[in-house]
C-alpha cells in the first residue's frame, strides 16, 4: 500500500484539510501496513529488529542470545543472490555438512574422506580407500621440474616401508617400461640395500658383501663392467658361498625368506 499523507490544508485552521477522522484512519492504516511487514497486523516481531548497521534475531527465554546479520562496509555495490532453494547457509568456520555441489578451481587444505571412493564424471568408480585403525604410513606424490621424474614414495612413521601393486584374481600388473634403480660399487665393501641394481666397477679385484634380503621376491642383479674379478658373497647363499663375475658377467639372486638364490647368470662362477 502506498503510504498516505494527512492533508493540514492550506495554512492553519483554513478548513481544507483531512478530518480527524480521515487523519486518524490514515494513521491507522499507515501502522497497520508497518506492523504487517515487521510483525503481524496486532504486535511488532519480538525476535526480529533493525539495528544500526545489522539485522538482529533475538533467541527465544530470558537473557537470550542474539544473531546479528551485518554486512562488511563495502567498497562498491554488490549484490548477493540467495537461492530458490530452502536450506542452512554455508558459515567459514563452522562444521557443517553440504550435498550436491560442484566446486570449480577449489584450493583444498588437509582434507579428510570420509567416502570410500571418488567417482568420474559418469559416478562411477575412479578410485576407492580402504582405512587402517591408527595408520603411520602412507603415499607421498611428488611433481618435479623438467627431465626429471614424478615420484610416488612410501613414506610414514616406520624406519622401513614396503609398498605392495595388487592385481586383482589373476589379473597382472602391467609395465609399459622398467628401470631399476642402481648403485655402481668402486672400491670393497657391502652392495646398497636400497637399490636393486648393482654395477661393479674396479680395475682391479673387488669383494662385495650382501646382506640378508628384506622381503620375500627381492631381486638384486649385479653386472661387472670393471677389469677385476668382482666377487659377491651373499650372507646367506643357497647354493654355495660366493658368485664370481669377470668383465661383462652378470647374476641375478632373489631372496626367499631364508637364503639367496641365484635365479639366473651370464658366464658367472658360484663356489
Amino acid at each position: 500500500m502506498t503510504r498516505q499523507s494527512i492533508s493540514v490544508g492550506s495554512s492553519a485552521n483554513d478548513g481544507t484539510g483531512d478530518t480527524l477522522r480521515t487523519a486518524g484512519q490514515k494513521i491507522n492504516s499507515n501502522f497497520i501496513e508497518l506492523f504487517n511487514w515487521i510483525g503481524d497486523s496486532n504486535s511488532l516481531n519480538s525476535q526480529i529488529s533493525l539495528e544500526d548497521s545489522a539485522i538482529a534475531f533475538e533467541g527465544s527465554g530470558i537473557d537470550a542470545f542474539e544473531t546479528r546479520l551485518a554486512a562488511i562496509n563495502p567498497t562498491a555495490d554488490r549484490v548477493i543472490l540467495l537461492p530458490d532453494a530452502g536450506g542452512t547457509i554455508v558459515i567459514t568456520s563452522a562444521a557443517q555438512t553440504l550435498t550436491n555441489k560442484t566446486l570449480t578451481s577449489p584450493t583444498i587444505s588437509s582434507p579428510t574422506i570420509t567416502a570410500p571412493t571418488i567417482n568420474d564424471a559418469n559416478s562411477n568408480e575412479l578410485i576407492k580407500f580402504t582405512t587402517v585403525t591408527s595408520a603411520v604410513n602412507e603415499l607421498t606424490v611428488s611433481n618435479n621440474s623438467t627431465s626429471n621424474p614424478v615420484i610416488l614414495s612410501a613414506t610414514g612413521g616406520d624406519t622401513n616401508i614396503n609398498m605392495r601393486l595388487d592385481a586383482k584374481g589373476t589379473g597382472a600388473v602391467r609395465v609399459s617400461k622398467v628401470a631399476f634403480s642402481s648403485t655402481e660399487i668402486t672400491a670393497n665393501g657391502a652392495a646398497a640395500a636400497t637399490t636393486s641394481y648393482v654395477i661393479c666397477n674396479k680395475a682391479t679385484a673387488l669383494a662385495v658383501t650382501l646382506a640378508n634380503g628384506t622381503t620375500i621376491g627381492e631381486s638384486k642383479i649385479f653386472t661387472n663392467k670393471g677389469l677385476g674379478i668382482a666377487t659377491i658373497t651373499p650372507a646367506s647363499f643357497a647354493q654355495g658361498t660366493t658368485v664370481a663375475l669377470d668383465q661383462y658377467d652378470a647374476a641375478t639372486l632373489v631372496w626367499d625368506g631364508t637364503n639367496w638364490y641365484v635365479s639366473g647368470h651370464y658366464g658367472a662362477t658360484i663356489a
